[in-house]
């Protein structure tokens, strides 16, 4: 039992389902709505991630099954599945729901990058979260078995359910089916959206509307992901001004912070410092654990890296690509794996032998994962321009003015792009980050005008975003005085702004790429005196900033108090990365 995790739902949870049940005593049926809903949302998710993962599987179904001589009902998905940390902490209040008809629940649920874990209820309001070590793992998908009580056993019958279902769920774009094994055909497809895809969409929406009170449709909805409350908006034009609702606006910011994301399952971070001393850069290495990130422990650059070179180490991107990190000093980069301590030098480019009165500019932009290929990959631009202090002759004319290079570990070579030059441009290290098969910075086009520019590693293509307006513009009506940070903030594309004379901070998530209307201001918070920028971020709304006295602290999102590190380094340059370990070697890919 050493994998066993008891927890006892004390206080909040036990609150919970008594309020559950004095809400919805005459209402029970509720409990098979809710756990359609989020088994719905389970397969959205996996829905979403196949978009850029050809790899996985388009299964996505809801399966019902009654077992009359067992008592039990089961409710099975294809979804994404949940890890252990989402089967202890994040159920969410409808799924306690089904105590209302329910003895015992067992839960069994395989996420698609996690193990099988097993949750199981006890009695005096407790449950037990164990590993399914045994069990024949399927790639995915959450079971959820309910034990009826014996005076609730109406919800073993086919035509109850099916009234459920057609009375709840016909906005569930997903096929569910009815197990009955008195028939030929065992398994009933019984959600009528599949059956008559031209009905009149709105009149099924007021239909179901009439059923969900308000404050139940503000539960459901904040739980959602930003992108599929923006397409809710259409069902219903109340919905479409919930953003408005300073009530449901709270709910949402809570779930968005509080949400855990697996992203975040066994990661630490690392600290990229390079203080100022006597006008000479030493760029230094830290991990940083704890449940205040109060435990900071040096690290060491690998030994290849020649003491020479130790002057500004940059770290490409906010976080390590399946545990590799991409390093870069001027025009030399480097793989790093920190957990094996294994590195490899990447081979400079072409162009490293352009003439000798050319100088050779070099931004890095991208360090990401092309999933389809099986292959990382680097992106940077190279600029070129003539040294006024040689002799020229006007024969000697270089052909270009600039380039854009992506290196592949698995050809180990570098490829021109074919990108024009217009492409925005980005100064800052702090802006880039990768997500979901692309690299994302803020860069600067020829007009000076800041974009979001998304990079597609798979379809070497490059989407640009507006960023939003999202700052009262009476206070100054100049826009070079906005300062703007990209962050990767819970697996969202956020954006910080605020202007370069105050403290007050206003965050944008942005849901669609390429979309500048998708932009959605979520956090407004400040005046923070003492604060001076931005660095980083780290899950449930923690962000590192720099102070005007040089020292670093977080600042957390939920309780907007703010912690210093302890550490001050004095008018440098830092970064922050989120780290997690792997034993991939990087030669497995480039041989």
């Amino acid at each position: 039992m050493a994998n066993d995790k008891v927890l006892v739902l004390e206080g909040e949870m036990s609150l919970v389902l008594r309020q559950m049940n004095k809400t919805f005593y005459s209402n029970k049926e509720i409990f098979l709505q809710e756990l359609i809903n989020n088994a719905s949302n389970a397969l959205d998710k996996i829905q979403f991630e196949s978009h850029t993962n050809k790899n996985i599987l388009d299964d996505r179904v809801i399966r019902l099954i009654p077992h009359k001589a067992n008592k039990t009902l089961s409710i099975i998905d294809t979804g994404i599945g949940m890890t252990k940390t989402d089967l202890a902490y994040n159920l969410g209040v409808g799924f306690y729901s089904t105590y209302l008809i329910a003895d015992k629940v067992i839960v069994t649920s395989k996420h698609k990058d996690h193990d099988q874990y097993i949750w199981e209820s006890q009695p005096g309001a407790s449950f037990i979260v164990n590993n399914d070590i045994n069990a024949q793992q399927p790639s995915r998908g959450t079971n959820i078995t309910l034990f009826l009580k014996d005076n609730q056993l109406e919800y073993l019958e086919e035509v109850t359910i099916k009234n459920l279902v057609i009375k709840y769920c016909q906005h569930i774009s997903h096929r569910i089916y009815l197990w009955n094994e008195n028939t030929k055909d065992d398994w009933q497809l019984i959600n009528i959206w599949f059956h008559n895809r031209e009905r009149d969409s709105k009149h099924v929406a007021q239909k179901l509307m009439n059923h969900i009170p308000d404050d139940f449709v503000f539960s459901i909805l904040s739980n959602l992901p930003l992108k599929s409350l923006k397409r809710f908006g259409c069902v219903r034009r109340s919905w479409a001004l919930l953003f408005e609702n300073s009530h449901f606006m709270n709910l949402l910011r809570n779930n968005f912070i509080c949400n855990h994301q697996s992203y975040y399952d066994d990661t630490y971070l690392l600290l990229n410092l390079s203080p100022l001393y006597q006008n000479h850069y030493n760029s230094s290495l830290f991990s940083i654990s704890g449940e205040r990130f109060q435990n900071m422990e040096k690290l060491y650059w690998p030994s290849q890296i020649q003491e020479d070179y130790l002057e500004g180490i940059g770290i490409l991107g906010s976080s390590s690509i399946n545990g590799i990190l991409c390093l870069y000093v001027k025009d030399l980069v480097y793989l790093w794996n920190p957990t094996i301590n294994e590195f490899k030098v990447i081979p400079p480019s072409p162009f490293k032998n352009a003439p000798y009165y050319i100088y050779i500019g070099i931004k890095y932009h991208g360090f990401g994962y092309d999933c389809v290929r099986d292959d990382y990959k680097v992106v940077r631009e190279v600029s070129f321009f003539v040294n006024s202090d040689d002799d020229v002759e006007p024969h000697d004319v270089f052909p270009l003015s600039c380039i854009w290079e992506m290196y592949s570990l698995r050809s180990n070579s570098w490829t021109i792009l074919q990108l024009c030059d217009c492409v925005p441009t980005s100064f800052d290290d702090n802006n880039k980050f990768y997500l979901e098969g692309m690299c994302h910075w803020l860069g600067y086009a020829e007009s000076c005008i800041q974009h979001v520019v998304s990079f597609d590693l798979i379809n070497k293509v490059w989407i640009t975003t507006l960023p939003p307006l999202d700052i009262p513009m009476e206070i100054y009506d100049n826009k070079h005085f906005v300062r703007r940070q990209l962050f990767l903030l819970n697996q969202s594309i956020a954006l910080m702004s605020n202007y370069a004379e105050t403290t007050t901070f206003y965050i944008s998530i942005l849901v669609e790429v390429g979309k500048k209307e998708t932009w959605t201001l979520l956090f407004v918070f400040g005046p923070i005196p003492y604060i001076a920028f931005p660095i980083g971020t780290r899950d449930m709304g923690n962000i590192l900033f720099q102070t005007h006295d040089g020292d670093l602290a977080w600042f957390n999102l939920n309780t907007h108090t703010v912690q210093k590190l302890g550490v001050n380094i004095h008018g440098g340059y830092s970064q922050l990365v989120v780290h997690k370990e792997s034993l991939l070697t990087i030669a497995r890919i480039n041989s």
